[in-house]
C-alpha cells in the first residue's frame, strides 16, 4: 500500500510537531493517523517537498527530494577545506528521488528479519525498536532495499554519495546546511557531547554542548532540515552506493548527474554523515569515507532511497 499525505492536512486535524517518533506507534494505533502524525513532524520546516510517502506498514517513511543542483564545495578527499574556499564541483540532479526522512530503525530491520529478506543481527532487534539499526555491512543495507523493492514493486537502493550531500545539505552548496556556533550543534543531532565524555569517559574531545545522549538515540529527537531529513548529523554514520575510486582526491570523473562512482576499487563502499561518537576535531571535517562492503559497525546504519517513477 502506498500512501502520500499532504501536510497542509495537518492543521486542520489538529496534530503538532514533535520529534519522538516512538510516541508515534504507542500513542496512534491506527497506521493512517500514525502516518499524518509522521507527515507533521515536518509541518513548521520549509521541506522540500509537502508530501511524505510510505509504501506499506513496514517500510520507511520517505520525502521527495527536488531536481536541483548543489555545488559540492569540500573536494572529496580534501580535510578540513572551509565550506566556501576553492574550487567546486557542480553536480545536477535532473529528476526528484525519495529518501528516508529517518535512518533504518530495528522495527524496519526486524520486519525484514520476519519476513526472510534481512539477515538476524548480533543484538535484539525487537528491543530499541526506534533506534537506527547499526552493525550492518553495505551487502546486508543492498538486501534490505532488494526486500523492500520486491515487496513493494519500487526500486529501492542506498543513495550515491552526491546524493546523499544534496538532501543532507538541503540542496545548499555548503559542508552542511547548519550556521550555527558550536555549542547549538546539540540541538541539531547526537553526537559525542558532554554527557557521552562523562558517562563513557573515552577522553576524547568533545563538542562543547549536551545533547543528553550517551550513545545512539532513538531516531527523529533533534531538528531536521530544510527538506525534512532528521538525524543526517550524528547519531549513526549511514552507507551509500559509491565505491572507492582512485580519482577520489581529486573529483577527475566524479559523475556530475549524482549518480554513484561505480570506477575503483568496489570493495569498499562509502559512507557518510557523522555519528554518537563524532567529536569536536572531527565534526566539521569533510571527506569522503569508505569501508570494506562486508564490515559492520556499531555506529554505522543507512538510509533508503527509493526512485520516483
Amino acid at each position: 500500500m502506498r500512501r502520500i499525505l499532504d501536510l497542509e492536512s495537518c492543521e486542520s486535524f489538529g496534530i503538532k510537531r514533535f520529534h519522538l517518533l516512538n510516541m508515534i506507534k504507542r500513542v496512534i494505533s491506527n497506521p493512517v493517523l500514525c502516518m499524518l502524525t509522521v507527515a507533521c513532524i515536518n509541518n513548521n520546516v520549509n521541506a522540500a517537498s509537502d508530501q511524505i510517502i510510505q509504501d506499506c506498514d513496514d517500510c520507511p517513511s520517505l520525502v521527495i527530494i527536488p531536481a536541483g543542483e548543489i555545488d559540492i564545495r569540500v573536494p572529496p578527499g580534501v580535510i578540513g577545506r572551509a565550506h566556501n574556499a576553492g574550487w567546486y564541483t557542480r553536480v545536477s540532479f535532473a529528476r526528484a528521488y525519495a529518501i528516508g526522512v529517518f535512518e533504518v530503525t530495528n522495527e524496519q530491520w526486524h520486519a525484514c528479519i520476519i519476513a526472510g529478506g534481512c539477515d538476524q543481527l548480533d543484538y535484539d532487534t525487537t528491543l530499541n525498536q526506534q533506534y537506527p539499526a547499526t552493525k550492518i555491512s553495505w551487502q546486508q543495507a543492498r538486501k534490505y532495499n532488494q526486500w523492500l523493492s520486491k515487496k513493494t514493486g519500487y526500486n529501492y537502493r542506498l543513495p550515491s554519495n552526491t546524493e546523499w550531500e544534496y538532501a543532507a545539505r538541503a540542496g545548499r552548496g555548503m559542508n552542511r546546511y547548519f550556521n550555527v556556533l558550536p555549542q547549538d550543534i546539540c540541538d541539531l543531532g547526537n553526537v559525542y557531547d558532554q554527557t557521552a565524555e562523562r558517562i563513557l569517559a573515552y577522553n576524547l574531545d568533545t563538542l562543547p554542548c549536551d545533547d543528553g545522549k550517551v550513545s545512539l538515540a532513538p531516531v527523529g529527537e533533534f531538528e531536521p532540515n530544510a527538506f525534512g531529513l532528521y538525524d543526517t548529523i550524528g547519531n549513526a554514520f549511514e552507507w551509500t552506493e559509491d565505491c572507492a575510486s582512485p580519482g577520489n582526491f581529486d573529483a577527475s570523473g566524479l559523475p556530475t548527474n549524482g549518480d554513484p562512482w561505480f570506477v575503483g576499487d568496489c570493495s569498499l563502499r562509502g559512507y557518510r554523515g557523522s555519528s554518537w561518537l563524532t567529536n569536536e576535531s572531527t565534526y566539521l571535517i569533510e571527506s569522503d569515507r569508505f569501508r570494506d562492503l562486508t564490515s559492520s559497525e556499531e555506529d554505522l546504519g543507512f538510509r533508503v532511497v527509493r526512485d520516483i517513477p
